[in-house]
């Protein structure tokens, strides 16, 4: 009788011990779970840039600018640019470009399109829909050429600062068709695009 009673015992002793192991055990457990949802994810740093800027000039003219970057760390921190507020801008586009780093190494890009000059670009939005036309291959790179060669001769396309031509060839890259489609989703603006059309003019494909 006492042997039966003592393995009982035993058995609640065990049984006892194993509650207690999985309790403890799962308040460890929801702590590290509380610990990791309180952590804060290190993303790259934001980087505020003006839109593309426009300035009425038949000369060079200091531009005035603001480029700020927030961490989600860090906070407030420096932006690199490889032209700084202030500078003398020449007539035609300068593309300004900034970067930033964080202090674990995360790094972010950011670019906008400075133009001086005494008239600016002009792109209709209808142009958009032969450009979709030849990025699915529906007209054929030749013909698209033609009808934007047709276009700015006419004027219902604008695209000032266009060099003479002094190179030449005969197709056109994959790269500009790529960026093609960006401007027609909206992801670039019409001076962005219309350094495609310079790069195009300025090889001879688009003649006008």
């Amino acid at each position: 009788m006492k042997m039966e009673k003592s393995n009982l015992n035993k058995k609640l002793g065990l049984f006892l011990v194993a509650i207690l192991s999985i309790s403890l055990f799962s308040t460890t457990v929801s702590g590290e779970e509380q610990n990791n949802s309180a952590k804060i994810i290190d993303e790259p740093p934001k980087i505020f840039i003006p839109k593309d800027i426009y300035v009425l000039s038949k000369n060079p003219v200091k531009i005035d600018f603001k480029v700020n970057a927030i961490d989600n760390v860090d906070g407030k921190v420096s932006v690199q640019c490889d032209k700084t507020s202030k500078s003398v801008f020449k007539l035609g586009k300068t593309t300004v470009r900034c970067e930033t780093e964080d202090s674990t190494g995360n790094k972010s890009r950011a670019s906008f399109i400075v133009t001086v000059g005494y008239d600016i670009v002009q792109i209709p939005s209808w142009i958009k829909q032969p450009t979709r036309l030849w990025i699915e291959n529906s007209i054929d790179d030749k013909t698209y050429a033609k009808t934007i060669s047709f276009l700015i001769k006419e004027q219902l396309v604008k695209v000032p600062f266009v060099k003479s031509p002094n190179n030449s060839a005969s197709e056109i890259p994959i790269w500009i068709k790529t960026n093609a489609k960006s401007w027609v989703d909206n992801k670039i603006s019409d001076d962005e695009y219309s350094i495609m059309l310079h790069w195009l003019i300025n090889r001879n494909i688009i003649q006008f």
